[in-house]
């Protein structure tokens, strides 16, 4: 029963899905979200560092772009169901996303689910998918998995 379910779990990974599509929020949203994380962070006793302000907010933008760039995977489930959700809900708080930790993180879990493909090949699927089971239960991080992987070959 084990084995099955880890087979259908790698499976419904694996296949692009259409179901339940996950959007972004606009990029005015992110904008105004970028604006309050930049100002937060570098205004001190009411006094802005424009400098380091605008400098946050290109960040913020350059995140935004590649946001945009890594939501092609979006129709795939390892990203719709698991690395998507798993980053905007570690990167948004109270509603304000830090788009720049968002791509960040999207970028650790494709890497990690590439290489999570790439030990299956090298050590074997059964051990490989037992031990990704179990990471993806207790952390919903593919970039976890792949460590877990990774230690359990050491």
């Amino acid at each position: 029963m084990k084995k099955y379910f880890i087979a259908v779990l790698l499976y419904i990974i694996s296949m692009p899905t259409s179901a339940g599509s996950i959007d972004l929020k606009s990029k005015e949203s992110y904008e105004k979200d970028s604006q309050q994380i930049c100002y937060q962070k570098w205004n001190k006793r009411g006094e802005l560092n424009s400098r380091m302000y605008k400098h946050c907010m290109e960040g913020q933008m350059d995140g935004y772009k590649e946001l945009k760039y890594l939501h092609q995977y979006a129709n795939q489930s390892f990203y719709s169901e698991t690395a998507f959700p798993y980053c905007r809900d570690k990167w948004t708080k109270r509603g304000i996303s830090d788009t720049r930790m968002m791509a960040h993180c999207l970028n650790q879990e494709i890497e990690g689910i590439k290489d999570v493909m790439y030990y299956r090949e090298q050590y074997g699927e059964d051990t490989v998918n037992r031990i990704v089971a179990r990471a993806l239960v207790q952390f919903g991080s593919w970039n976890m998995a792949a460590y877990k992987v990774k230690r359990y070959f050491e």
